[in-house]
């Protein structure tokens, strides 16, 4: 059989060109099947037979009938505008379509949420209904069982005033013998009936009444036993006893094993007593028993203030040692401003034990538990305050290890004054044994000012390199001029690394105590002490260190301290920093100086969010007080006393007043020199050929320009 292949127009003249062409266009309209005997449509998509003994006619008709039927696309296209305008519509029936079968998905949700709550709401209904009979049984249960306890109290009233009736001629001769007794106190008479009458609108208000009663009679008092109504769970009677009410137990007086002496004995089972109950109609607290016969004698009024129930801190104090203690002021100190306020130490309230029981229990209760978590969220609100705000930390195994911050008024202050920076590690938090390392400056005033602060849990080369980067971040990489350290070796390997063309200088104080270590004669430590901060040449400096070593390189541990000694001299010898700007300074006594401050007010075993919160205190101080600074040198003016009144005045408008006084001692010391030669010319003209003043750095800021100021003045004078 013949495929759709063998109808292909043959090669052969048997059939006409014309022929072949319109069999070739039928063909155009259909597509082949895999089987090669049938054909598809293109217009309709059916099949037809396509073998050689059907021919082509009835494909041809076929087409022809599509074509009425559908019409040729190809001559009938559609119009462009239409077309976008059914793509449209079409796009906006399926978005319509898929918005209407997310609502119909969301109200599905809603009505099965419904239907969940309205089961939930029927269960809670019927467990109700369930459970009504059993409370309003339980209710009456609990009525009558108060019912019976009434009748039983008042029985036991009633039977006791039998007992205890006397003849009214008894009664009468013992009150007439009674008032006839100097010692009867008719007062305590009404006292006692005043409390047995009286109603108080809480329990609280009842025991302070109570303990005020307490304190003037002599004696204190204490919370007892209380009853509860059970269907409510709300207490109502209690209980105020004498504070020696009761007995100690047999076991606890009769312990051979005791490790601690025994507690003196209190108590000897007083009957003094103070009943209240609570009256569910008024919801007041009315007096149901009053006893007022002690068994022991009462305490005098100068020792009541000792009792316990009289000695404690109210809610205003405690407020107020709250804000005392944040500001630093010790324990001793607040009792000392308690008793002052109050008029005497008998009325200030509470004892010593009370005060540090309060701010012990104070600070553990401002001691979390993530200590370093509530740190780094105190950090992350001040990120949010301030923008310049720097935070830089480091974990390891889960725990803080490294802490840097800087805040913006910080930033301020070291791009003004950052030419020097000191900072050593001497303080410690021994709670989590981690150093707190502050990077500390000197401002206009002379005074320190804080760039940064940094707390770490070792102190290596890598972890001072890590303190040293963050600084240089947090101040957008400017490097100091200068810096003093308390020459620890890691720092000063990190510094030489990280602040390149950095001047390093060792305190002088630190190397002066490590000298005393190894050097025990006095005249061999002058000696060493001259080196350390005698100005002369480098060659001078060699020769003298030669002739010094040759007297302490007898022992091997000298020995041993001299070659590290020598090794860092171009950081320690005034001999190679003299030239180096230091600012007077060859010390880290302000370092050491506000380690000092923070010592009073951060104390070693705080919790590390607390010590935080305490040194940002300590830096709002400072601020302040430079702030004061500022306010008094621009509203006074210093008196003027040296002989050049013109120089003197320049150097007050240009100078802090602290910086003033030592350019006028500069100028004193200027104005004292003597003019030795004297050359005429055309003008009037007097100069100091020489001058030559040698300036001690620790006690003197060098003033370059004063000589030129000095020789204008004088030439303006004369």
């Amino acid at each position: 059989m013949s495929t759709i292949e063998d109808h292909n127009p043959p090669s052969s003249g048997s059939i006409s060109k014309k022929r072949r062409r319109q069999t070739s266009e039928v063909w155009n309209h259909f597509d082949s099947l895999p089987d090669g005997k049938r054909a598809t449509c293109k217009y309709c998509s059916k099949s037809l037979c396509a073998t050689s003994k059907m021919g082509t006619s009835h494909l041809k008709r076929h087409i022809e009938t599509c074509k009425k039927l559908q019409g040729d696309t190809s001559q009938t296209p559609f119009i462009g505008s239409e077309k976008e305008k059914y793509e449209r519509e079409l796009e906006d029936a399926r978005v319509l379509l898929k918005m209407k079968t997310e609502q119909i998905a969301i109200l599905e949700k809603e009505l099965n949420k419904a239907k969940v709550n309205a089961v939930t709401r029927i269960r809670t209904v019927q467990e109700a209904e369930q459970q009504k009979p059993q409370m309003e049984q339980h209710q009456k249960e609990e009525e009558a069982n108060e019912q019976v306890e009434e009748v039983q109290e008042e029985l036991a009233a009633e039977s006791a005033a039998v007992d205890s009736m006397e003849t009214t001629d008894q009664i009468e001769a013992t009150v007439e013998g009674n008032l006839n007794d100097e010692y009867f106190d008719v007062a305590s008479l009404r006292e006692y009936d005043r409390i047995v009458n009286m109603t108080f609108a809480s329990e609280n208000e009842a025991f302070h009444f109570f303990n005020e009663y307490a304190k003037r009679e002599g004696f204190s008092v204490r919370r007892s036993s209380t009853k509860k109504d059970r269907l409510h769970n709300t207490i109502k009677f209690r209980e105020f006893c004498c504070s020696r009410q009761g007995l100690r137990e047999k076991k606890y007086l009769e312990m051979p094993d005791r490790k601690r002496p025994a507690t003196p004995i209190s108590r000897c089972d007083c009957p003094v007593k103070l009943c209240i109950k609570l009256d569910p109609k008024t919801n007041r607290w009315w007096v149901q028993n009053f006893i007022n016969d002690h068994n022991h004698d009462l305490t005098a009024p100068d020792c009541t203030p000792f009792l316990r129930s009289h000695c404690s801190i109210n809610e205003s104090q405690k407020c107020e040692i709250s804000s005392m203690k944040a500001s630093g002021i010790r324990n001793c100190q607040i009792l000392e401003y308690a008793a002052l306020c109050s008029g005497g130490y008998e009325n200030r309230g509470f004892q010593e034990k009370n005060l540090y029981n309060y701010t012990l229990g104070h600070e553990q209760s401002t001691m979390l538990a993530d200590d370093a978590d509530s740190v780094l969220r105190y950090f992350k609100e001040r990120e949010e305050s301030d923008p310049d705000f720097f935070l830089k930390y480091d974990t390891k195994d889960g725990c803080l290890n490294r802490l840097f911050w800087a805040d913006g008024q910080s930033v301020v202050d070291y791009a003004y004054f950052g030419d020097l920076v000191i900072f050593d590690s001497t303080y410690k938090l021994n709670r989590y044994n981690m150093v707190v390392v502050p990077f500390l400056g000197c401002n206009h005033h002379r005074s320190t000012i804080i760039f940064a602060c940094g707390i770490v849990s070792c102190e290596n080369n890598e972890t001072y390199r890590w303190l040293l980067e963050a600084f240089l971040q947090a101040m957008y990489q400017k490097h100091p001029e200068s810096v003093l350290t308390d020459g620890d070796h890691a720092m000063g390997k990190a510094i030489k690394s990280v602040f390149k063309g950095t001047a390093h200088r060792i305190c002088s104080w630190h190397m002066d105590r490590n000298a005393q270590k190894y050097i025990h004669d006095p005249a061999v430590l002058q000696k060493f002490k001259e080196l350390l901060s005698g100005i002369c040449s480098r060659e001078e400096f060699e020769k003298k260190w030669i002739s010094f070593a040759q007297i302490v390189s007898q022992r091997v541990l000298s020995r041993q301290w001299l070659k590290r000694t020598y090794k860092c001299r171009e950081s320690w010898a005034a001999a190679f920093v003299n030239k180096k700007m230091f600012l007077g300074m060859s010390s880290t006594q302000r370092s050491e100086g506000l380690n000092a401050d923070l010592h009073s007010h951060i104390k070693s075993k705080m919790s590390l969010g607390m010590a935080v919160q305490k040194f940002e205190r300590r830096l709002t101080h400072k601020r302040t007080k430079e702030a004061e600074l500022d306010c008094k040198s621009f509203q006074k003016e210093p008196v003027l006393q040296t002989h050049c009144p013109d120089l003197e005045k320049s150097a007050a408008i240009n100078y802090t007043p602290r910086v003033f006084r030592i350019v006028r001692d500069e100028i004193k010391m200027a104005a004292g020199l003597v003019v030795n030669e004297t050359l005429s010319s055309s003008m009037p003209l007097r100069y100091i050929k020489a001058f030559i003043v040698l300036i001690q750095e620790a006690n003197y800021l060098p003033c370059i320009f004063i000589r030129n100021i000095i020789t204008r003045f004088i030439s303006l004078t004369n």
